[in-house]
């Protein structure tokens, strides 16, 4: 269905909001929270109702949900003050009262062929890259997205299942993954048919159709020579690819990946139930917020994801693919076998496999590397499907690929475990903000404080290391994902400042090097220097050192040169720069 309102489309079949045909991006809370308002514009809808919806099995607090609903007014034009489109009903609830028509879907399609996309918004740009989301039409007939990041040699990633363009732009599951892979490469990425923004009704669902995608995109973009990497069933399409066009490939990278779907594998009498059961349960709770189906399905891709990764998880089911679709995935999955074509691979080949993964037995792995000649085989210590960025595996993975691909280490890569950026913050003023509000009242506002603090760590795949009264230190293994969780730091304070009466300003410092790590804590010159920039900050800055400054260098921060400050504990003067976030 689609809601047209003030100049906006809010489709609620593909889960988008757009203006202009532009599409606005959207967390998928805030989407979900602005579908529910606007499906019942005709009540007030109370903060109970929201939070069963919204957040079922969970406690939230109303700042959480205020803080959602100040996202869905701003994506949509809106302010708390004018209330043009979302009413606040005090002590009730709130009221979509924006005027609203029904339109329906044009032909059932999914998505409308448009030119190109460029993320218009900085703060869901992954390490602060560019993309642009284009489409091209295969000789079937079927529109598919493919998006380009980075530059440098092409490095085409194959689709695989669970892949939405936009939506992975900004997902813990798949962001680290466009940044890293962006740094020295082109990294094209595109959704397959059936799949995120390409087409999703059409007659060709088969595995031939996966390999004439990938075919379109590298003809579309005009790709003569290029590396493959091939992910889970993406690795077959780039198998079949690598055989059917050795000259147009030049390195071929399988991870988690296999040559025989499980229909021919010989499977068991338990295998095909438990097999059919899974089916059978996507087939009705896909994309469903139910937590025991979430559970149980994303156990076999992520088993040690943290409740952030397993929600965006969940996330991506709903907005990759219909119920439909993916039960038609599964069981052309199933299907694959391209055995035969292994001897038939020409090119450089490194295999990929996670020793303990659940979605795809090591076996298959070792069978797959030792069916391709000259094949290195590389165990990684994991049991995840997908490569989460704080396990040891994922730097690992990174270490191999980068090695095969003749890419020097760069600066800001998370390869070295000694390597940090540490993070320090507190609140300019706290000892006279607590003597204005009092114990209690300063007490509540600080807890509210920590727990944004957290949820901007938890997203940015920081490690909290301490909490010193009103200040925390943490580390991150990447000085860009540092900035932007300090950036976000800054913006829930002035968010939370909005909401209440009191002017909340927080300092921040960064500095990157190797600390020593000792009982769950960090300790060295690095730290102290951290520490020190943080000193020297006022209410509402980020300070960092000049290390810090040129490791994100050509992703998009500015900075203002704040001259050699002397700092406590160093002979010489340290020179500062200020990110300017607010830009």
């Amino acid at each position: 269905m689609i809601y047209a309102f003030d100049g906006y489309e809010l489709d609620t079949s593909l889960f988008e909001l757009r203006r202009g045909g532009q599409r606005v991006p959207l967390e998928p809370q805030v989407f979900d929270l602005l579908s529910f308002l606007v499906e019942n514009h005709d009540r007030v809808v109370t903060k109970r109702e929201l939070i069963d919806r919204i957040w079922p099995d969970h406690f939230i607090s109303d700042a959480a949900l205020n803080s959602r609903i100040m996202a869905a007014r701003k994506a949509t034009g809106d302010n708390g003050r004018e209330q043009r489109v979302i009413r606040t009903a005090h002590g009730r609830g709130y009221r979509f009262v924006a005027t609203t028509k029904t339109l329906e879907s044009p032909g059932g399609q999914p998505r409308a062929a448009t030119t190109a996309f460029v993320s218009p918004e900085p703060g869901v740009q992954a390490g602060r890259l560019e993309q642009q989301i284009r489409f091209c039409v295969t000789p079937d007939n079927v529109r598919i997205a493919y998006a380009t990041t980075g530059s440098g040699p092409p490095l085409v990633k194959t689709a695989n299942w669970l892949n939405h363009l936009e939506f992975d732009w900004r997902s813990p599951i798949w962001r680290h993954w466009v940044e890293e892979l962006s740094r020295d490469h082109t990294l094209v990425r595109y959704d397959e048919r059936g799949c995120g923004l390409s087409d999703w009704e059409f007659d060709n669902f088969s595995f031939e159709g996966w390999v004439l995608d990938l075919e379109t995109v590298v003809d579309a973009l005009g790709l003569e020579k290029f590396t493959l990497l091939g992910i889970s069933q993406g690795g077959p399409v780039a198998i079949t690819y690598a055989a059917r066009h050795p000259e147009r490939v030049s390195g071929l990278i399988l991870l988690g990946s296999y040559a025989v779907g499980r229909a021919n594998r010989n499977p068991t009498r338990e295998q095909l139930e438990e097999r059919q059961a899974l089916i059978t349960l996507t087939k009705f709770g896909w994309g469903r917020d139910d937590p025991a189906y979430r559970q149980l399905f994303a156990s076999g891709f992520i088993p040690d994801g943290g409740p952030e990764e397993m929600r965006w998880f969940s996330d991506i089911c709903r907005v990759s693919a219909s119920p439909e679709n993916a039960v038609r995935f599964m069981e052309t999955f199933d299907q694959i076998d391209v055995q035969a074509l292994l001897p038939e691979i020409k090119a450089p080949t490194l295999v990929c496999h996670a020793r303990n993964e659940l979605r795809v037995p090591y076996e298959w792995g070792r069978k797959l590397a030792s069916g391709i000649k000259d094949a290195r085989l590389v165990t990684l210590d994991s049991r995840n499907h997908i490569l989460l960025e704080n396990e040891p595996a994922w730097p690992e993975f990174l270490r191999e690929v980068r090695s095969f691909l003749g890419v020097a280490q760069h600066r800001d890569r998370a390869v070295s475990e000694n390597v940090k950026t540490i993070l320090f913050t507190d609140i300019e003023g706290s000892t006279a903000l607590t003597q204005k509000l009092g114990d209690e009242k300063a007490r509540a506002l600080l807890r509210e404080h920590e727990k944004r603090v957290r949820q901007a760590l938890a997203a940015h795949g920081g490690s909290e290391i301490k909490t010193m009264g009103d200040g925390f230190m943490a580390s991150f293994p990447s000085a860009t994902r540092a900035l932007e969780c300090a950036i976000a730091v800054q913006r829930a304070a002035t968010e939370q400042s909005e909401q209440g009466e009191i002017e909340l300003r927080v300092r921040a410092g960064l500095n990157t090097g190797e600390p020593i790590a000792e009982e769950g804590d960090l300790f060295g010159t690095a730290v102290i220097l951290a520490k020190r920039i943080a000193d020297e900050a006022d209410g509402g800055e980020i300070l960092v050192s000049d290390v810090v400054r040129q490791l994100v260098a050509g992703r998009g921060f500015t900075f203002s040169d704040r001259g050699h400050s002397a700092l406590r504990g160093f002979e010489d003067p340290v020179r500062l720069f200020e990110l300017r976030w607010r830009d």
